[in-house]
């Protein structure tokens, strides 16, 4: 009861989707969390999803999207915002490492989410990635749900 009641907290209006950090289920070295990034208006959401795996040593980097009439949400590959001279792809298909993925984000009773993680919005208690894993997936092994586990404490600037 305790751990559902910190769940519920965390998924909360206080954690931001920029502040949330995640961990895949059954495998806490692969984590994910949601950085600012200046998107530009092609990627209105103005974060990117970081996924990390401390055992095989890999970080990729993800942007999410609405899919428009279909009423998904998705999460397309992207470099490392972080590296020198990096923009957004065209959202018509410019460069991407990994391709695109089906997002699934669900609040903490696993209703589903109906718009992708936006910067500022209250962040997912849980999402997954359907289309992921098996042997030939590059990126994600295990397709099982990340579940939301910390959330950065909001610092005020004065």
């Amino acid at each position: 009861m305790i751990a559902f009641l910190v769940l519920a907290s965390l998924a909360g209006p206080t954690c931001a989707v920029e502040r949330a950090h995640y961990a895949l289920r059954h495998h806490p070295e692969v984590t994910a969390a949601f950085h600012p990034v200046e998107s530009g208006a092609d990627w209105p959401a103005r974060v990117a999803l970081t996924v990390r795996n401390a055992e095989a040593k890999t970080t990729s980097w993800w942007l999410p999207w609405d899919g428009g009439s279909n009423g998904l949400q998705n999460i397309a590959s992207t470099d490392d915002p972080n590296a020198p001279g990096w923009h957004p792809p065209s959202p018509d298909g410019g460069p991407r490492p990994h391709g695109d993925r089906e997002f699934i984000g669900m609040d903490a009773q696993y209703l589903v989410l109906s718009a992708a993680p936006k910067r500022g919005a209250r962040a997912p208690a849980h999402f997954m990635l359907p289309a992921s894993g098996g042997s030939q997936d590059d990126v994600f092994r295990i397709r099982q749900f990340f579940d939301l586990v910390g959330c950065t404490p909001c610092h005020d600037r004065q």
